[in-house]
């Protein structure tokens, strides 16, 4: 009896212990966008990133324009519009198109950073770790 309560000791703090390291408990962008995907210069947008962070590790969500790395910006998850709710996983921002900008394909690259600002590492299903990322496309339509 006292062996058996002993396995089953071991085996609770063993399972406790690899819960930290398992794919579902880590951080992961659940879904990334921009809406409306399609924009004109001087267009308004709305960028929202919907996040599972169950351990709370990601502090911040920022995002590059992969083309115009001067381009940068700030989510937030605070409540302050356009995010609905404060803490609730979603984070948002509106943008407005700048009217010089040329029709083209672009990428929003988005990045979940933790309380150092250091992007947040994940791994993926063969072990390899990679920040916690999404690249979300966006396209700029010529004005007529």
């Amino acid at each position: 009896m006292k062996r058996m309560v002993t396995w089953a000791a071991l085996a609770a703090c063993l399972a406790v212990m690899a819960g930290c390291n398992t794919l579902s408990g880590q951080p992961e962008i659940r879904k990334a966008e921009i809406t409306p995907p399609e924009l004109k210069p001087g267009d308004s947008a709305v960028i929202t990133v919907d996040l599972k962070d169950r351990n709370n590790v990601v502090r911040r969500v920022e995002g590059v324009v992969v083309e115009d790395p001067r381009i940068t910006f700030r989510l937030n998850d605070s409540g302050t519009e356009p995010d609905a709710k404060a803490g609730d996983g979603v984070w948002s921002m509106a943008v407005d198109v700048p009217f010089q900008s040329p029709p083209g394909q672009y990428i929003l690259e988005i990045t979940a950073l933790d309380a150092n600002g250091k992007p947040v590492s994940v791994r993926d299903r063969n072990n390899i770790v990679n920040p916690l990322q999404a690249a979300v496309p966006i396209r700029i339509l010529k004005t007529q």
